[in-house]
């Protein structure tokens, strides 16, 4: 877990009251000289974009001098936040327990009441600028390629720090056999099909991902293959419907970290999107299904064909493919490859004023994945997305 409370001589883990405990006054546990010490706000407004930020507050959580707070944005997900948070080992607090914080700084890819209004804050790539701009407290946007960084960005504002999803990913690859393991497909072919969000693409696309699955779930015999539906990340509460699938489905619950799913795919499938842009990396298929025109990855990925048998296609992907035909893809994701900890750590440590610790961050492998069950002849209910 992430916290920096010391007992014993040890880093130990904080319970839900020591976390309230911490927010106000003298902690006699706390290393450091009194005015080395900051308090790092992490705010987490949905699922699957705050693992970035739980990547974030790694990097703080183990310097003494740092306390790490943890809280969900108000919103719709906060609820599936704060069950993410708890899986993590943290104790989120709730929002208006933060009023009268010292906040050093915070972090955050979502939307956020002003206040803690005098801590500055970290952006993390993908954040809408609208988000955030009504801050007084300076705001410092963070980008995962130079080429999203805008050409009229003020001088400090705005940073190209590299994509953490992309150096977990990478890290990651080499327990391909163990994330396998845990989804239980050893001996089996595992097929991952992106299930869209709502908010980011039309009923098409939804509808499509629907016809996608039921074609799987009919033409795979489930002793060669299971397939595995993952919650495309950044979206909204998506009702993903299946008319009774013969053979059941697996699904990756949206507090479940989605990128143990791919490194452990034999085949992905889906819309251009995360689940698929992020694909790209671990050397299996991708195979699309309905791009919208002009999108990149239409050009160097597999087209899954609608006319022709599922199986055939997916033999025909694995025999023929090469990671090379997705490198523009795959080197789009990021111009900072494997340089997320170490630049986003000297940003956070310039801006709380303290000079970092004399250790090279390098990321670490994603967590174990786990998934839910759908019973063969039961139809699938509403799949929670992020938002």
């Amino acid at each position: 877990m992430f916290t920096s409370e010391v007992k014993g001589g040890s880093l130990t883990a904080m319970t839900g009251f020591e976390w309230r405990r911490a927010l106000t006054g003298f902690d006699p546990g706390w290393w450091g000289r009194l005015g080395d010490r900051r308090t790092v706000l992490v705010a987490v407004g949905s699922p699957a974009p705050g693992q970035p930020a739980l990547d974030v507050a790694r990097l703080a959580g183990t310097d003494p001098r740092l306390r790490v707070l943890f809280t969900a944005a108000p919103g719709p997900s906060s609820a599936a936040v704060e069950v993410m948070l708890r899986d993590a080992g943290a104790a989120p607090l709730r929002w208006p327990d933060l009023a009268e914080a010292d906040i050093g700084l915070v972090v955050t890819a979502h939307r956020i009441p002003g206040r803690p209004s005098g801590a500055p804050l970290i952006a993390l790539p993908g954040t809408i600028p609208a988000a955030v701009a009504h801050r007084p407290a300076p705001v410092v946007f963070t980008y995962a390629h130079r080429r999203d960084r805008p050409p009229d960005a003020r001088h400090g504002g705005a940073v190209v720090v590299g994509d953490s999803d992309h150096d977990r990913l990478v890290a990651s690859l080499p327990l391909r056999d163990f994330y396998r393991r845990a989804l239980g497909v050893v001996g089996r072919g595992l097929v991952v099909v992106a299930l869209p969000a709502a908010g980011g693409t039309g009923p098409c696309t939804r509808c499509r991902s629907q016809d996608v699955v039921r074609r799987l779930l009919a033409e795979l015999p489930p002793d060669l293959y299971q397939v595995l539906g993952v919650p495309e990340p950044g979206g909204d509460r998506c009702p993903v419907t299946a008319a009774r699938p013969r053979n059941g489905l697996e699904l990756m619950p949206p507090e479940a970290d989605w990128r143990a799913a791919l490194i452990a795919a034999d085949w992905i499938l889906g819309p251009p999107g995360p689940v698929t842009r992020y694909g790209t990396l671990t050397g299996a298929p991708v195979l699309i299904t309905g791009p919208p025109p002009g999108d990149a990855l239409r050009l160097f990925s597999v087209r899954l064909a609608a006319h022709r048998p599922v199986r055939p296609q997916l033999a025909e992907a694995a025999a023929r493919w090469r990671p090379e035909r997705v490198r523009p893809v795959a080197d789009r994701i990021t111009s900072e490859p494997g340089r997320f900890d170490r630049n986003m750590r000297s940003l956070m440590y310039g801006l709380l004023r303290l000079p970092q610790p004399a250790t090279i961050p390098v990321p670490d492998p994603v967590s174990p994945p786990f998934r839910i069950g759908v019973p063969a002849g039961e139809a699938l209910g509403p799949v929670l997305q992020g938002g």
